[in-house]
């Protein structure tokens, strides 16, 4: 009777330890995902200009903004208007763009690939960075490519 009480005990416990990995991969999971935000945060604000604004400005800014999102009218105001920011800031600097080839280009078009401000990867052996389709595709006629655009906002 006791062999059968220890050994639901051990089961009890390998089940236990089971549960607070879980427990642990899941908190491990929600700090990234909060990590994420903040990053994003962090980067709209310095992408709109005003990361140089002290915090008691900032965090009065959030405020107003929290306060005023209940507005529906105000915040397809504001929803509208970052779109326009993000697509003039697409026309302006491009998206990031994947580059891959069959074979390796010519010196004088990887000269140019660089030209662009893009990099080469050379674990993943590819070029990356932002930029213009369009731009590329003229410097790379006559060759065996492939552009990949990704959507800098992860809306795939």
């Amino acid at each position: 009777m006791t062999a059968d009480i220890e050994k639901e005990k051990e089961v009890l416990k390998l089940k236990k330890s089971r549960l607070e990995a879980k427990e642990r991969l899941l908190k491990l999971k929600e700090r990234k995902k909060r990590t994420r935000l903040l990053i994003e945060i962090g980067g709209l604000a310095v992408k709109s200009g005003i990361a140089h604004l002290n915090t008691n400005t900032l965090m009065g800014a959030f405020l107003e903004i929290q306060e005023k999102s209940s507005d529906e009218t105000t915040v397809k105001k504001w929803t509208q208007k970052g779109a326009e920011a993000f697509e003039k800031d697409k026309q302006e600097n491009g998206v990031p763009l994947i580059v891959t080839f069959e074979e390796e280009p010519e010196r004088a078009i990887k000269s140019k690939i660089r030209g662009l401000g893009l990099k080469w990867n050379r674990f993943r052996k590819e070029w990356q960075g932002y930029g213009v389709s369009s731009d590329l595709e003229k410097i790379l006629k006559g060759t065996n490519y492939k552009i990949e655009a990704l959507d800098p906002r992860g809306n795939e």
